[in-house]
């Protein structure tokens, strides 16, 4: 007895209409954010926010995001960033995998069941954005502090994506586990398969083609290089912050000159602060240009010859990953005051390196899932061609298709992440013209600057063609 795939797709779908999904949310917002309409999504953002679905964390920091956008809110948007910070102390307390999803067996569910973490790259720009927002509102001690947490957020990426991994293949085991006792139904030892599939290139050939992941060689901890995940624009502006302010610690500009080699403009504010020079009457100018890559679900058969067992018994053996969309800049060309500005920081990059790192644990883990979903299909389906009894063998066919419908109305990609960032980080160092009027050239629009004298950091966002930049500007001594 097999059901067929529309009876399975229905099963799976039956609870799931009459709901907003977060893609759809995620639409909404991106639209928003290119027409310019920055407020547009704020209330369902924060009214999301305060539901009890394991996503607080995104929806704080998009709603967050939205009100850093308008000028008069940076009170506003530093409280709900401030929320965020709560979550994700409490996750680098406990990984979220450790702190367990929703329902029984949630490890053989998938990822979205548990709450959102965010990664590396999201503690970095929570701290970012509240230290400019600090800054813009004369708060000069406190934007220290959100740069001085950027900076360790950095020291700890490494090692809080190691904890989340072994966190996650703990809850796997368990939950695995569990699963087949509640079966009452064993599964082969998975890892073996796991290594296999790893190691199949005509599936990885496919992971690659569809995912831009290489299984054999993406997202490996130990192989990183410090340029894929080190953000040069946090370091270098934090260190622009302190040398203005008289610190004489260089850390953050030898950092971001190190993961920036031949960088013009950072090598020598680099140069300068390490001589002591003092800058006098200097402006810098960063652009947060378009918009970061978004993730949209691809779905997989697990492959056959994985299991010999598999086309007589298994009815379900689908599997979904992210992947990762990209987005257009707000504008291809950045001059200031007639100078060409230069890509600072590629956050496409950034990003791209966190789902690599992803990717590895997330393969691995919908991989293990689905061998075990299909195992005890597997199981269920040999146990009712072995007995004689009618109502038994009914029995088995029944738990059977339920165990196909459940994997089937669970299989999905988790496909949350903060889509407010930008897709590049655009930089120029120039001396205050004395007029005090910083002409920003974007594809031929003007954006006009005032900046008073002494040193000003402006920060300027344009997340697409049609949106207008949206400026801040902070003026130090």
């Amino acid at each position: 007895m097999k059901l067929r795939p529309i009876a399975l797709a229905a099963l799976a779908c039956a609870c799931a209409a009459g709901c907003r999904t977060t893609e759809e949310v995620l639409h909404d917002y991106e639209m928003n954010l290119s027409l310019g309409n920055y407020g547009g999504s704020t209330k369902e953002l924060l009214d999301l926010a305060d539901g009890e679905d394991g996503s607080e964390l995104l929806w704080r920091l998009m709603g967050a995001s939205t009100l850093h956008l308008i000028n008069g809110q940076e009170s506003a948007a530093i409280a709900h960033f401030d929320h965020a910070e709560k979550v994700l102390q409490k996750n680098d307390q406990m990984s979220v995998f450790a702190q367990g999803g929703e329902g029984a067996f949630a490890m053989l569910t998938n990822d979205r069941v548990f709450s959102y973490d965010g990664g590396g790259l999201d503690r970095i720009f929570t701290c970012v954005y509240r230290g400019i927002d600090f800054l813009c509102t004369g708060n000069r001690e406190n934007a220290r502090v959100e740069f001085n947490r950027a900076a360790q957020y950095q020291r700890n990426w490494l090692y809080d994506r190691r904890k989340d991994i072994e966190a996650a293949a703990k809850k796997l085991s368990s939950d695995s586990a569990a699963y087949q006792r509640a079966k009452k139904t064993k599964v082969a030892d998975t890892s073996g398969a796991v290594r296999k599939a790893m190691a199949d290139r005509s599936f990885g050939a496919q992971i690659r083609q569809n995912t831009g992941f290489d299984p054999a060689t993406s997202g490996r901890l130990d192989v990183l290089p410090q340029s894929a995940y080190v953000n040069a624009y946090a370091a270098h502006l934090a260190g622009v912050f302190r040398w203005i302010n008289g610190d004489s610690d260089v850390g953050d500009l030898k950092l971001a000159a190190a993961v920036r080699p031949g960088d013009s403009l950072v090598a020598r504010d680099y140069a300068e602060c390490s001589r002591g020079v003092k800058p006098s009457n200097q402006v810098w100018v960063w652009v947060e240009d378009g918009l970061c890559p978004t993730r949209k679900e691809w779905r997989i058969d697990l492959p056959f010859g994985l299991n010999p067992y598999a086309r007589r018994y298994v009815m379900y053996a689908g599997m979904a990953f992210p992947v990762l969309r990209e987005r257009a800049y707000g504008a291809i060309s950045w001059s200031a005051c007639g100078i060409p500005m230069r890509e600072l920081a590629s956050v496409d990059k950034l990003t791209r390196t966190e789902y690599d790192v992803y990717m590895r644990g997330a393969l691995t883990r919908e991989i293990t899932r689905t061998l075990v979903r299909v195992g005890v299909q597997v199981g269920l389906g040999i146990a009712a061609d072995h007995t004689r009894d009618n109502r038994t063998r009914l029995a088995l066919r029944i738990v059977q298709a339920g165990v196909a419908a459940w994997a089937m109305s669970c299989t999905a990609a988790d496909l949350r992440s903060w889509t407010a960032l930008p897709k590049r980080v655009m930089a120029v160092r120039l001396d205050r013209p004395e007029n005090g009027m910083v002409q920003v050239i974007a594809d031929g629009q003007t954006i006009p600057v005032t900046v008073p004298p002494g040193n000003s950091l402006v920060f300027i966002r344009k997340p697409a063609p049609s949106a207008p930049p949206v400026v801040k500007v902070a003026t130090l001594p």
